[in-house]
């Protein structure tokens, strides 16, 4: 990929053992950042850092170790395959087995890490399967009001068909609590191992968090390649008409393996539907302010405790005249919403429409050159009968002993034998 990669910090020209995990938070680039330690894990492995990611471990998938977090929660998780399911038990043995084999610093990625684990035990057992107490803990912590609406819409794209709603956005909830969530972990990892950076572009260095992680391990990257961002969030109004189809679709909680399924049917639903507003014309200003201020304790006690008073100015409630104005989703009209679907549904009509039309066209092409076939083959037997005529026309003159005669295949007559033959007679 064009990247180079050196470790910094190293003792008496070895590298240090320690355990670098990941845990998110969710709706911070998890998934771009997951990619780029997948595609550039050689060079982070010449640099010190493993990270495993082959295809054969049971620990990895999807570019990411959610069979890890997956094998601490007890039920059936929808971000791991059908697969990755069965063998979650073998999980935990196999991740110590394979951290204590790697070479270096171990370097293990999954969100939902910090959003699903939520129990003390879950934690410690996680923290036992790793052969090292040296463990350090990164967290990217996203402003509540932006992490609702992220997380709204990739569970309506995940599902859900409920309609987002501002007020359901409390402390309360350790989602959205990142203090709640942090002490958690500070506890079983010591709160001195965590390290938490701000996800805002104009605090993560280079505006990626690709460049800030590798930053933060103390890699170096140098005149590096990096692709697109993946898992970029839709517009309101896909994320709507989504929303009422879901309510036709079944949930995860209803039925796994019919989940799995329907979310091929959202995929490709999604890409049919017309762009409309942006997903923030979802949450007023109004609304986003009255988030924010009912996080205004968290905020503070994370600003000081992690941040030295450097967190940025949009975590804070706004100055704002009074304005009524309804939120934007309320707003968004039934009509539309019908109107939104039927052009979803023409769409997917000339989608289908193109379908069946390439599959006609690759249908007659196959059935010409069938019937190509079938007239070559003819055509060769016809020659072969004619091929046999000329042979006895040109041999009727010598005799009965001349036509039993083997010619080539070339129909060219063998001299030497006409030759014997006629000395013969």
């Amino acid at each position: 990929m064009g990247v180079a990669l050196a470790q910094l910090g190293t003792v008496g020209g070895l590298m240090i053992k320690r355990a670098f995990l990941h845990i998110g938070g969710e709706k911070t680039g998890s998934t771009t950042l997951q990619r780029f330690l997948t595609q550039n894990a050689p060079l982070l492995t010449q640099a010190g850092f493993y990270y495993p990611c082959a295809a054969n471990d049971i620990c990895f998938e999807y570019n990411a170790h959610f069979p890890v977090a997956a094998s601490l929660i007890d039920r059936e998780v929808e971000f791991v395959s059908a697969k990755r399911q069965k063998i979650l038990p073998s999980v935990l043995t196999d991740l110590t087995r394979m951290s204590r084999a790697a070479d270096g610093n171990l370097i293990l990625s999954c969100e939902h890490f910090s959003s699903q684990l939520t129990q003390l035990w879950q934690l410690q057992k996680l923290r036992d399967a790793l052969p090292t107490d040296d463990i350090k803990i990164f967290f990217y912590a996203r402003e509540p009001s932006e992490l609702a609406l992220a997380a709204w819409s990739e569970n309506i794209r995940n599902g859900w068909n409920l309609r987002f709603n501002a007020e359901r956005i409390v402390p309360q909830l350790p989602y959205y609590n990142h203090i709640k969530m942090l002490d958690l972990w500070a506890e079983v990892f010591g709160q001195s191992n965590l390290i938490v950076r701000e996800y805002d572009r104009t605090q993560l260095t280079g505006g990626d968090i690709r460049l800030d992680f590798c930053k933060q391990l103390g890699v170096e990257i140098k005149d590096p390649l990096l692709d697109q961002d993946g898992n970029i969030s839709l517009d309101l109004q896909r994320l709507e008409v989504l929303r009422h189809i879901n309510e036709a679709l079944p949930r995860f909680d209803q039925s796994p393996e019919g989940w799995r399924r329907a979310q091929d049917i959202r995929r490709l639903v999604t890409e049919c539907i017309p762009a409309g507003e942006p997903l923030s014309a979802a949450l007023s200003k109004h609304d986003s302010n009255a988030i924010k201020a009912r996080f205004s304790d968290v905020t503070r006690e994370l600003n000081g405790r992690y941040f030295g008073g450097r967190l940025s100015r949009k975590w804070f409630p706004e100055e704002l005249p009074e304005d009524d104005r309804p939120n934007s989703v309320a707003g968004l009209q039934d009509a539309e919403v019908i109107r939104a679907l039927a052009a979803s549904v023409t769409q997917m009509a000339e989608r289908m429409h193109k379908y069946e039309t390439s599959r006609a066209a690759r249908i007659s092409r196959s059935f010409d050159l069938a019937h190509r076939k079938r007239r070559l083959r003819s055509t060769g037997r016809k020659l072969k009968q004619s091929l046999q005529a000329m042979k006895q026309r040109l041999l009727a003159p010598f005799g009965t002993r001349a036509t039993s005669l083997k010619l080539s295949k070339t129909i060219a007559p063998d001299r030497a034998r006409f030759s014997a033959d006629r000395k013969g007679e």
